[in-house]
């Protein structure tokens, strides 16, 4: 819009503005003029320089549409901002709203804490949460959402620790299959599932079977959500059976998590 204005000034009011300004010059010449001649003469060019002199009357009025366009594209901008700042808000108050309800109905000793960076550690899928040593974390604490199981603990410092998520290959978990009671360990093989190691072919393992921790591994506490059965193998060759699960957490979209200080996983009905 502005670059619109512009080239109206530039190439339509110039030569208005030279052509007014040449007649007012003859108007003024022939007002010094004492020729009885020249009276009609200045009544005819006082209505000439009305006609082409009128286009000059937009000026203040292209000015004032420039301000006004530089005033609305400044409150559009406030207003797109404000939008997406309301957009972002409604998800965040969403899920603070089922960590809290989570935390409510829970029996374990809870300390939230901010995701405040990613993979701090070279080589281990990680976080960098926002609380430490001061508010009582510690090495090998249980780290979960609201979803289930997140990892655990494998740095703490003073007000900041380093969780290693179940996605990394380091890392394993005691898990129990809810239904047939089997016990197995997860294990991270790459992408977005992880597997089951150690479930005998002999076990009725059904899809949409849920996982929990088993407590067996002495790090996580038993009754955590891991995942869900999605795929299943048996092999004449194996002793055991191929279990793939999806993970109760979304792992590239943590924003808050609890690190588990005491307490068995209880949730109260």
């Amino acid at each position: 819009m502005a670059g619109f204005l512009d080239r109206i000034q530039l190439e339509v009011l110039e030569p208005w503005i030279a052509l007014g300004l040449a007649l007012m010059l003859s108007l003024l010449l022939m007002a010094t003029s004492d020729a009885p001649a020249m009276d009609s003469a200045r009544i005819q060019l006082t209505g000439v320089v009305q006609i082409f002199t009128r286009p000059l009357s937009i000026i203040p009025t292209i000015l004032s549409l420039r301000s006004e366009n530089a005033r609305l594209s400044e409150e559009n901008a406030r207003l797109k901002i404000e939008l997406g700042a309301a957009r972002e808000s409604l998800p965040e108050n969403d899920r603070l709203r089922r960590m809290l309800d989570f935390r409510i109905r829970s029996r374990m000793m809870l300390q939230a804490a901010k995701i405040i960076g990613k993979n701090p550690l070279a080589g281990v899928q990680s976080l960098l949460i926002g609380a430490g040593g001061t508010s009582g974390i510690r090495k090998n604490m249980a780290v979960m959402n609201d979803r289930g199981l997140v990892g655990k603990v494998a740095r703490a410092g003073s007000n900041t620790a380093i969780v290693q998520l179940l996605t990394d290959r380091n890392i394993g978990a005691a898990v129990r299959l809810v239904n047939c009671r089997a016990d197995g360990i997860t294990l991270w093989t790459g992408g977005q599932r992880l597997m089951i190691e150690g479930v005998v072919s002999s076990e009725p393992v059904k899809l949409g079977e849920e996982v929990t921790t088993s407590g067996l591994d002495g790090i996580f506490p038993a009754g955590i959500p891991v995942g869900q059965v999605v795929r299943t193998q048996r092999s004449e060759e194996n002793l055991f059976l191929e279990i793939e699960i999806e993970p109760a957490v979304n792992f590239s979209a943590i924003e808050e998590v609890f690190v588990v200080r005491e307490g068995a996983n209880s949730l109260l009905p």
